[in-house]
């Protein structure tokens, strides 16, 4: 049963307070929920989610590919509906993974022009299951509906100079094999499942949809575009979050970052690294 239905289903069930119903078991991370109260997930929190691509290479095949996003949560209660809180996430930093050789590294300006995204989040106080609902992060997309698919136009008026430095779309720069500047668009599209571990953190596996689109480069070899697809290990893509001081700014998620209170490596046994 995936956890959507196990949280639907126990939320049928009204327990006495918290602590009374049986925790959630996340049988795919092999954690256990801990049950919290009405509203304390409410706050400031730093989040690091991580996702794992395959991509298909020259000569190389099918490799591994991804990233990680690191991005601050401000979240509120709903007193009203008990069970939700309300979500804005600021991206604060996207570290890419090299690929075959190829490092490639976001601008600061392309990761000040993200759009802050908005979603909600619905746990179950009891037993401490945990559902992030899908949000996007558009990068240089605007005025695309959510169910209409990413222009394959490259002068589609969808796309934008989002970083403001006179190229289209947002500028990755490439080095490694080959080096230049590669000028991309993308809709990527998120949701988190897992466990609350506390008032102050939160764990489980990531879904993550990306749809990009190379609408120009400074050097001819780095417009070929290599579809990806979500690494056949689910366990390869997680989110891990941890309650930071309100009033907190991206620089605090960073050092939370450096200093590796959000982890390296996925919080939870995995069946592959």
């Amino acid at each position: 049963m995936s956890i959507r239905l196990q949280l639907l289903s126990s939320m049928v069930v009204v327990s006495a307070g918290v602590g009374c119903a049986e925790p959630y078991y996340d049988d795919d991370i092999g954690i256990e929920g801990v049950a919290t109260d009405e509203g304390a997930l409410a706050g400031t929190f730093a989040i690091e989610s991580l996702a794992t691509d395959q991509a298909n290479a020259p000569v190389l095949g099918r490799i591994d590919t991804g990233g990680v996003t690191y991005g601050l949560i401000t979240r509120t209660w709903r007193e009203d509906e008990p069970a939700i809180y309300d979500e804005t996430i600021k991206v604060c930093d996207v570290i890419n993974f090299e690929t075959a050789g190829l490092t490639t590294v976001n601008t600061p300006a392309t990761i000040a022009g993200i759009p802050d995204a908005t979603t909600t989040v619905t746990v179950d106080h009891a037993t401490g299951a945990f559902v992030r609902a899908p949000y996007r992060e558009f990068w240089a997309v605007r005025d695309l509906a959510d169910d209409d698919a990413l222009p394959t136009d490259v002068d589609s008026p969808v796309f934008y100079d989002m970083d403001s430095d006179g190229n289209p779309g947002t500028t990755v720069v490439a080095s490694g094999l080959q080096s230049g500047e590669v000028y991309v668009a993308q809709r990527k599209t998120v949701d988190h499942q897992g466990v609350v571990q506390g008032p102050d953190k939160s764990l489980g596996l990531a879904r993550v949809k990306k749809e990009g689109i190379v609408l120009d480069a400074s050097n001819d070899l780095l417009k070929t575009e290599s579809p990806r697809t979500p690494h056949p290990d689910p366990k390869r893509s997680w989110w891990f979050e941890l309650r930071i001081g309100d009033g907190a700014d991206c620089g605090e998620v960073m050092a939370a970052a450096e200093d590796e209170r959000l982890p390296l490596r996925a919080p939870f046994p995995s069946s592959s690294q």
